[in-house]
């Protein structure tokens, strides 16, 4: 009889705490979920501070155009600068922006001077040429040449080189960097190589470019990026940027540093790739597209990080 009862208290107890045992694995299932709601953001905006006494950039801005042929400088490449009258000799810090063209620009000035109108195109350069350059403040614009494909160990000492050819006029703590088609694929291809702490730049941007590549997402985690591309782009096809995307995502989502915007390109006429006119210069934001919004000028954007 005892025996009996003992039996019919477990079975009284047991699916009670059954239930319990289940509820507390539901409320700790729900805790992590609303934890993933709350994410927390590994990169914020920076402080303007260092920028106060930089003239502010207007349409009448006078940008100065200079050129060093490929042999005239001890970097791997000769390049064109598009800088504003003061860089260099006001006793300011600006920042720059690096540019790294797409195929179609390559060439060596060592051996043909001309060649290096080839990368005074484009990107940044256009939106300066056109009036259409619209970041809060002056800076300056370097674009470099390549003949091959870009280098990380070469793009790293071109960036070393303007640092000690420009030590008072450089604000180290704002290179940014960007590229269009091959350009952007250099760029990810630079920024896998060095990661975040050894790479010198403060943030970056690529259009229609990424290179077929396994991103180190752990040692790029803190660097903030916007990436563009064109939903039809039949050059480089558009996984490229997404899979990288996605990549930093997986493990690090809803981060606000890293951006995508992919033009849905219904309305691009056909010009698929060239997605290089119109970003830096505005013109693109009533482009149809899907993604992170594009209403903010890309070059303010870059600008709200620093190192």
């Amino acid at each position: 009889m005892k025996c009996m009862n003992i039996k019919i208290l477990l079975y009284v107890i047991l699916p009670f705490q059954f239930i319990a045992c289940q509820s507390n694995n539901e409320m700790e299932g729900n805790h992590d979920q609303d934890n993933t709601l709350d994410v927390e953001q590994l990169v914020s905006v920076s402080d303007n501070s260092d920028l106060t006494a930089l003239p502010s950039n207007t349409p009448s801005t006078n940008y100065v155009k200079e050129q060093s042929l490929k042999g005239d400088n001890p970097s791997p490449y000769g390049y064109i600068v598009r800088r504003p009258e003061g860089f260099g000799n006001d006793g300011l810090e600006y920042p720059i922006l690096i540019f790294l063209h797409g195929v179609g620009s390559r060439g060596n000035s060592a051996n043909n001077p001309n060649d290096l109108n080839k990368v005074d195109q484009g990107a940044a350069i256009r939106a300066i040429k056109l009036g259409l350059w619209n970041p809060m403040v002056d800076l300056s614009v370097f674009v470099p040449q390549t003949s091959t494909t870009w280098k990380p160990a070469e793009v790293k000492n071109f960036i070393q080189y303007l640092i000690e050819t420009y030590p008072t006029a450089i604000n180290k703590h704002r290179i940014y960097i960007g590229g269009f088609s091959m350009g952007g694929a250099g760029v990810w291809s630079y920024l896998d190589r060095f990661g975040y702490e050894d790479s010198l730049v403060a943030a970056a941007v690529s259009l229609a470019g990424a290179g077929d590549i396994t991103i180190d997402v752990e040692s790029l985690k803190r660097m903030p990026f916007w990436a563009f591309h064109g939903q039809k782009d039949p050059t480089v096809p558009v996984t490229r940027s997404t899979n990288i995307v996605n990549a930093f995502r997986a493990k690090y989502p809803g981060q606000l540093h890293q951006k995508l915007t992919i033009f849905t390109q219904d309305d691009f006429d056909a010009k698929y790739h060239r997605i290089d006119h119109g970003v830096f210069d505005r013109t693109f934001w009533e482009k149809n597209h899907t993604g992170d919004v594009f209403e903010t000028d890309v070059m303010n954007w870059l600008l709200q990080y620093k190192r």
